[in-house]
């Protein structure tokens, strides 16, 4: 009886089905922010928004309530800023990208002038949309 519980067990360990393609439990699934898990092949795109700045005209004066002196653009001019908006989370399905599945192929989920860039490595699962740097 023990060999038949083990034939049973290996069948159920994720192996490629006998048609060639991978099963979704192949795939880890991947956290995704706080509340999302992305599964069955989908990878997770974080993306962030800068804050709501205002520039300042008189640098004397304090900032209004709510909002922290920074620089801002490429210059660097004075001004003052919102809190940064929290971060958004997808689970996407990356078509047509093989095996390792990279920020070319992922950025068609980023929003326009986004740049995406992998989070801990190019092949993580987690990618990050943002701003590109100001020149």
């Amino acid at each position: 009886m023990r060999p038949f519980g083990l034939l049973i067990l290996a069948a159920c360990t994720g192996h490629p089905a006998t048609d060639g393609t991978t099963r979704d439990t192949d795939v880890p699934a991947i956290a995704c922010g706080a509340a999302l898990t992305c599964t069955g092949g989908k990878v997770c795109v974080e993306e962030s928004e800068p804050p709501v700045c205002e520039a300042r005209q008189d640098t004397d004066a304090p900032c209004p309530e709510g909002t922290t002196e920074s620089l801002c653009g490429g210059a660097g001019y004075a001004c003052c800023c919102g809190p940064t908006p929290p971060m958004t989370y997808q689970c996407y399905a990356p078509t047509g990208c093989g095996d390792t599945v990279r920020c070319d192929c992922v950025a068609a989920a980023c929003s326009e002038g986004k740049w995406c860039t992998g989070v801990s490595s190019e092949t993580s699962g987690i990618f990050l949309c943002e701003d590109p740097p100001v020149p």
